[in-house]
């Protein structure tokens, strides 16, 4: 009998970790509403645990029906236009390929059609990013392949090594689990003025932002920033504009999204409108496409509740400059 139980607390154990190392299966588990996912109510939420800023994230539409154009559509972007969020339906261009600006790409596929690049953006990497040029992805112009290549994930593939954040994902995200971390959050909050050090509230507490916008360090959108440095980031923006042209694409559009901190949590120090500085910029040569006066004049009903990122609203509006951008370019 002890014999047994050992198994199966052996198969118990084994198959935790197998969730804390496989992404797809783990994935495929909260597809099927088996597991529950720890972010619906947002990243925010899910560090601080504060039930004020508990919504679930919406579903935003996607319009199939839009009428496709020429054009092949290639975007390098972050966390605010990953997959989940964003997809080929929400644009007129009849080819899309997504990857990530943060990471190397050589494997891009090779289009007859008018290419667009457009290297997307959060405010708070926007400095770390260039640096330097940007120039992360490669594309080669000796083939003349019409179709993506698509790989398809095992659900038995393995990340390693083991991950913490995976697991804790799928362990930690049932309703009652949050309850509980909730009391916890609010006896933290009330009694000691404690809350999550990755999450800080607004002056007028209506609002949760993320550190890194923050605490003191190149990703502040409250760090000084000398003209010598602005002047910098756009020579790097044109260098890299002129490098993607030369391996082939027709534009290359460059979009940088404020940090929701920039919109709304500017009582917690001295903006640098980094954004502003680098976008009407007289030296500044690749095209842009911005959403800062309008996410200036929307505010909160931008960005969702508990998250970091934008709303279903602020979203569409980013989609709908991309698409007239693209009927421009058709």
């Amino acid at each position: 009998m002890t014999k047994i139980i050992k198994y199966i607390v052996l198969l118990i154990f084994s198959f935790l970790w197998f969730l804390g190392c496989s992404k797809p299966f783990s994935d495929y588990l909260f597809d099927q509403k088996i597991l529950k996912d720890d972010f619906r109510y947002g990243d925010l939420y899910r560090l601080s645990n504060l039930p004020k800023f508990k919504k679930p994230l919406q579903k935003c539409k996607q319009f199939s029906e839009k009428e496709k154009v020429k054009i092949s559509l290639f975007l390098a972007g972050d966390s605010f236009t990953e997959d989940k969020r964003i997809s080929k339906k929400d644009f007129v261009a009849d080819s899309y390929f997504r990857g990530n600006v943060a990471e190397a790409n050589e494997d891009l596929p090779i289009v007859a059609t008018k290419k667009v690049l457009i290297i997307e953006t959060v405010e708070r990497h926007f400095r770390e990013r260039f640096t330097e040029p940007w120039k992360n992805w490669e594309y080669r112009l000796k083939k003349n392949e019409e179709k993506f290549k698509i790989s398809i994930p095992s659900l038995l593939s393995l990340n390693m090594p083991y991950n913490e954040k995976l697991h804790q994902a799928s362990l930690f995200g049932f309703d009652v689990i949050l309850y509980i971390k909730e009391w916890k959050a609010l006896l933290n909050y009330y009694f000691f003025n404690r809350i999550d050090e990755k999450v800080y509230l607004s002056k007028d507490k209506n609002n949760i932002l993320y550190y890194l916008d923050i605490e003191p360090g190149i990703s502040s959108c409250f760090d000084n920033i000398e003209e010598k440095e602005i002047e910098k980031l756009v020579s790097n923006v044109n260098v890299t504009y002129k490098y993607y042209k030369s391996l082939g694409f027709d534009e290359v559009i460059l979009s940088i999204i404020p940090n929701k901190t920039s919109i709304l949590g500017r009582d917690l120090g001295n903006y640098n409108h980094l954004i502003t500085r680098i976008e009407n910029n007289s030296k500044l040569e690749m095209p842009i496409i911005s959403v800062y006066k309008e996410f200036e004049k929307g505010g909160s009903k931008l960005y969702d509740l508990g998250d970091s990122h934008w709303s279903c609203d602020g979203e569409q509006i980013w989609i709908n400059k991309v698409n007239a951008k693209l009927l421009d370019l058709q």
